[in-house]
């Protein structure tokens, strides 16, 4: 039972095997209580989803984790499918006996609980299971974008995410990359990432050989259009961390867009969205003079600036120095655009 000052709510199992949703008062607290109150408005199969679709304020009673749990071992199946576009997706198997037997034996104390067998937690996910597919099939945006929609946090789920930190305690290989996998949302709704290697283990066998091929399917796509891609999948390095130079990060920042199209996430540093490039500034008669003549117009300095910040004399010239890429400039990583720079530093002595 969750109890507040003016309400409570308790989750009930019935003599004919559904969930009813028990509640006083009017007003709901929680953001996620209500959302789940308002589905189960709709029918159990909505609210059994609603629980496993959002994220609580609080951990929820025992009662409310045990089913909420339960629909989350069926949305992790359902992020595993092969992406079927419109169509509806297939049937999603119960889990077999001896889980479900498990269930039963790890289930809290609840309304409704003696009523709990096996086989009203295989009825349940499959009533579930048809609900599912039949939103998705309504929705005609396949599994993918009806969880995007509808569950956010799921739309992560069962898919491949590359990930770019920085590595600070290398100069030489200042970023660190790894590649991941979402098999399952933490208890707290969090998303869990794991290396990319651990799920040629986890997808072993013949029965989840399509669920893998899925998985891998757009780093696949991405590797046709990328080539630094296609040398991390053809050497097998993709499955393991890798240490980076300025480089190969800027290769990838440069490809997010690419590699979001193939369906890939992608994860890195925050300054990368809010990033500053050099600019240059002139400042025409910094001396006193009452009146701007020729003179004042040959007294002039020219400055290259990030943000407010002026650059000292060797900064400016290990800039001038670098390539295309990313350049560590007071103790903050910037891009530089070989050819913007140049032509901005000529207009500034040329005026044209």
């Amino acid at each position: 039972m969750v109890e507040t000052a003016r309400e409570f709510y308790d989750l009930a199992l019935t003599p004919s095997g559904g969930l009813l949703l028990l509640y006083g008062g009017e007003r709901f607290f929680d953001p996620w209580m209500k959302r789940v109150a308002r589905a189960f408005g709709a029918s159990w199969e909505a609210g059994l989803f609603a629980m496993a679709a959002g994220k609580p304020q609080a951990p929820p009673p025992p009662a409310f984790s045990f089913w909420r749990d339960f629909a989350c071992l069926y949305l992790g199946r359902l992020c595993r499918l092969p992406e079927g576009g419109s169509r509806k997706p297939p049937s999603i198997p119960p889990p077999p006996d001896h889980e479900l037997w498990s269930l039963v034996a790890s289930s809290p104390p609840m309304t409704g609980g003696e009523y709990l067998a096996p086989e009203v937690l295989r009825s349940l996910w499959k009533g579930l299971d048809s609900w599912v597919r039949r939103n998705v099939a309504l929705s005609g945006g396949g599994v993918a974008g009806w969880l995007k929609k509808e569950a956010p946090l799921w739309h992560q789920v069962g898919r491949v995410c590359f990930h770019l930190a920085e590595n600070k305690k290398d100069p030489e290989f200042p970023f660190a990359f790894l590649a991941t996998y979402a098999p399952r949302l933490s208890k707290g709704g969090r998303v869990q990432y794991l290396p990319l290697g651990r799920a040629l283990k986890e997808y072993a066998g013949q029965r989840n050989k399509r669920a893998l091929i899925h998985l891998l399917s757009p780093v696949h796509r991405a590797s046709e259009k990328l080539p630094w891609v296609k040398d991390l999948v053809d050497s097998g390095e993709i499955y393991h961390p890798l240490a980076w130079t300025p480089s190969e990060a800027y290769a990838l920042l440069r490809s997010i867009p690419v590699l979001e199209e193939s369906g890939l996430l992608v994860r890195v540093p925050d300054w990368w969205g809010k990033r500053s490039k050099p600019k240059v500034t002139v400042t025409i008669g910094e001396k006193k003079k009452t009146r701007l003549h020729a003179d004042a117009m040959l007294d002039f300095k020219v400055d290259l600036a990030l943000g407010d910040q002026k650059l000292t004399r060797e900064e400016w010239r290990r800039l001038m120095a670098s390539e295309d890429g990313l350049v560590l400039i007071k103790g903050r990583w910037i891009e530089v655009d070989r050819e913007k720079l140049d032509r901005a530093v000529e207009l500034a002595f040329t005026g044209d």
